[in-house]
């Protein structure tokens, strides 16, 4: 596993994929991004159809700079240009030669999976996820807590109430699912 976790990295899961899968022909290479990463070097898709590189590319297209806009919320600002407008990144990959498996819905994402994985070439598996559900930090603490309720507090008392119910609503109802599965 390769990954830039510790410095807020972006776009780096691709060029590493394609460097993976370079240097073990043989080895099956998943690259994981999320939405933001993926749209700055668009362009190294071109790549994996230039060199027919059987790289699967597995998009979390929440339509946002997610992490950034975590980042900003636990340091108690609301988040400013974090939304992004995303292409259907399924359909992109086609346009240029790739499969592309678009997953907007949490049963078919096992089918997706399997399918961009059956393919012999290159595929993108575009999987559209909940642009409000959070994503804890993995050492989460008392003052990014307290950041992320003023950020709350900010975006209500600017007439952004509805991000602040539609955040709680989305993420009741993924810790509701979680416990269903358990």
């Amino acid at each position: 596993m390769l990954g830039s976790f510790n410095h807020g990295s972006m776009a780096n899961a691709l060029p590493q994929a394609i460097g993976a899968q370079c240097a073990y022909p043989g080895r099956q290479v998943i690259s994981m991004s999320g939405d933001g990463g993926l749209a700055m070097l668009l362009g190294d898709l071109l790549t994996l159809t230039q060199y027919d590189l059987p790289i699967k590319v597995l998009v979390f297209d929440n339509s946002a700079l997610g992490m950034v806009k975590l980042e900003m919320e636990t340091g108690g600002f609301p988040d400013y240009q974090t939304d992004l407008k995303n292409p259907n990144f399924a359909k992109l990959a086609e346009a240029i030669g790739m499969m592309g498996v678009r997953i907007e819905n949490p049963a078919d994402l096992t089918s997706g999976l399997k399918k961009a994985l059956q393919h012999s070439g290159p595929a993108l598996i575009d999987v559209v996820t909940d642009a409000n559900a959070l994503s804890i930090p993995s050492h989460a603490d008392r003052a990014q807590a307290v950041g992320f309720a003023l950020a709350m507090g900010k975006l209500v008392l600017s007439g952004h109430i509805d991000e602040v119910v539609a955040t709680i609503e989305g993420n009741i109802r993924h810790a509701g699912e979680a416990l269903d599965s358990l």
